[in-house]
Parts: structure tokens; C-alpha cells; sequence
């Protein structure tokens, strides 16, 4: 893979067509990773040309990646997903406020089963949950793109865990 890091050096001098072999290497894997975290293929490709805007913007200033290109992207792409994830759970409303009439809250109800349990949890602790023990991140791998720490990470998905014991067991 010497064209790879041939491709870099000359990137980082400004050449666009070796930023275009770079975005044509990474970019499919880019996507995968952010579809698996946004679950929508035309965000996944907003959020890909977001990052490797923001990749070439930084190249082009004197920052940017030395090497590990690859890496450097997928970080990118992660860290704008989990803040899409984040910007459309704080946006997300409810259409008919009749719904939301005392009584009405689903929130109110006890939980009757596992999903039930699961939706009673704030949806940071469904997230962390999901990215977890679904998609099979490992802390380490969340830390960057959530901001948190590695065993900040490890602990919100302990809490999560708990309290999804807790919700469940609450229901039995």
C-alpha cells in the first residue's frame, strides 16, 4: 500500500488528486461506519463529505493526519454521527400535543417486557446501550467521537446497563 502513503504526502502538499485517491479508498468504509451508527444511507452521505471536508480543510492549514489517514476520517466520521444522533434525538417533537395530555405520557406506564424497559431509559443510556451491546463498540472506540473517556464511556454504559435490570425487574 505504498500509493497509500505516496497519496498522503502529496495530499498534505496540496494536491488534490491524491486527496481524491484517498476519498475513493476510504470513503465506502466511511459510509458503512456511519449508516451503522445514524441508520440512514443520505445522512451517512452527508456526514461522510462532511468529515472529509473537515479533513482537507484541516490538510490544507497545516493539520490533518500524518498518517493513519484511514483512521483519521473514520474518527471524524464517527465523532459527526454521534453528534447528528444526539442533535436529532434534542430535536426530535411529538406531532399531535393532544398526545402529550396528562395520562397520555408512555413514560408513565409501567414496563411489560424488555423493549418496554429499554424505552423507559433516557436516550443517552438507549445509545450507549445499542452501541455497545448491538453494535459491539468497545468503549475505547466511542470515547473520541462521544468526548468522554474511555472508562467515562465503560461507566454510562454500566449505569445503562443497571438501570435497564432495574426497569425490567421493576415489570416482572
Amino acid at each position: 500500500m505504498t500509493g497509500y502513503s505516496d497519496d498522503l504526502t502529496l495530499a498534505l502538499q496540496g494536491d488534490d488528486r491524491a486527496f481524491e485517491a484517498l476519498y475513493r479508498e476510504v470513503a465506502p468504509r466511511a459510509r458503512r461506519i456511519a449508516y451503522r451508527i445514524v441508520r440512514d444511507a443520505d445522512a451517512a452521505d452527508d456526514l461522510v463529505q462532511e468529515a472529509f471536508y473537515l479533513v482537507l480543510r484541516s490538510m490544507r492549514s497545516g493539520g490533518g493526519p500524518r498518517e493513519q489517514f484511514a483512521g483519521y476520517v473514520f474518527t471524524t466520521t464517527k465523532r459527526l454521527a454521534f453528534q447528528h444522533c444526539r442533535t436529532r434525538t434534542a430535536l426530535a417533537g411529538h406531532d399531535d400535543p393532544a398526545a402529550l395530555r396528562t395520562g397520555d405520557d408512555p413514560y408513565d406506564a409501567e414496563p411489560k417486557g424488555a423493549s418496554d424497559a429499554l424505552a423507559t431509559l433516557p436516550p443517552r443510556w438507549r445509545t450507549i446501550l445499542w452501541l455497545v451491546e448491538v453494535e459491539r463498540y468497545s468503549p475505547a472506540e466511542l470515547a473520541a467521537p462521544m468526548s468522554m473517556t474511555p472508562s467515562a464511556v465503560a461507566s454510562l454504559a454500566h449505569r445503562a446497563r443497571r438501570a435497564l435490570r432495574t426497569a425490567y425487574l421493576a415489570a416482572g
